[in-house]
């Protein structure tokens, strides 16, 4: 392994000028673009290098898919190299679909049932483009962080501002706030997209739409959810909870969050 890094880094150093050498389209992304500048240049595979050895701790998980040349679930050197041999005109890359290998690395990032992961493959290929789909890829991201206001810890609502905020959707259409917060905002600043619901109406809802829950003894808001989709007839969310799996999940819509009852959506992109 060291010996093969040391191979790939020798190339690097000789192609590090290298000017861009193909835009990587957003609709179907060319494998390889590491950094997320919608070029692949050998630039990348010094960052796959870099992540690989631990001297870059974070890559988002869109970069991480496009990073995963080989789609074996992992960036390992085999990813550069090939990102080398196609600066060098040595092989071609091929086009991957993202969400063909969203399933794989949620596997690895995430403490997800076998089940879950099947929803997860079946979701991605259903999503629709644009701000909703990127705010469920960036809420993926999150899955197994415990629950928590803590340091490397979520709650619902922290959960949901976190996918939000790090998708880019100002606070303009989704706010920085709890769960009660989240409720206030949207009946003040956008009624027209807060809707009455329950549990029986989840086909009215829409990918991205969030889901506000409330105790009816104090009429406030308590427990926020991102819907996501349905999959056999069952609607699926992404939330943050205290009981059962005890932080940020993917799983069936729960009727009732520790006495509160599912009241409202609003939908952040209507």
């Amino acid at each position: 392994m060291k010996k093969r890094l040391a191979i790939l880094l020798l190339c690097l150093g000789m192609l590090l000028f290298a000017g861009p050498t193909t835009s990587a389209d957003e609709k179907d992304r060319l494998g390889g673009d590491a950094n997320g500048d919608g070029w692949v240049t050998a630039i990348d595979a010094a960052y796959m290098l870099r992540y690989i050895v631990g001297l870059e701790d974070y890559m988002s998980l869109e970069n991480m898919l496009s990073a995963d040349v080989n789609a074996n679930a992992e960036i390992d050197a085999d990813d550069a190299a090939a990102v080398l041999r196609y600066v060098t005109d040595l092989a071609p890359l091929t086009q991957i679909s993202t969400d063909q290998t969203t399933l794989r690395l949620l596997k690895v990032q995430s403490t997800l049932s076998d089940d879950a992961n099947e929803w997860v493959a079946r979701i991605m290929h259903a999503m629709p483009a644009g701000k909703r789909k990127t705010v469920v890829y960036t809420a993926a991201r999150y899955l197994g962080v415990p629950y928590g206001t803590g340091q490397g810890q979520l709650d619902c609502s922290a959960y949901l501002r976190t996918a939000f905020e790090n998708a880019g959707i100002p606070e303009s259409v989704y706010p920085h706030t709890n769960s009660h917060g989240t409720l206030l905002w949207f009946r003040k600043n956008h009624p027209e997209r807060l809707h009455q619901t329950d549990p029986s109406c989840w086909k009215d809802w829409k990918p991205g739409c969030v889901l506000i829950y409330v105790n009816p003894a104090t009429n406030r808001g308590s427990h926020v959810a991102l819907y996501i989709c349905e999959v056999d007839g069952q609607p699926i969310v992404m939330e943050s909870r205290r009981m059962e799996c005890d932080g940020c999940r993917l799983g069936v819509l729960m009727e009732d969050e520790e006495k509160c009852v599912l009241s409202y959506y609003a939908d952040p992109f209507q």
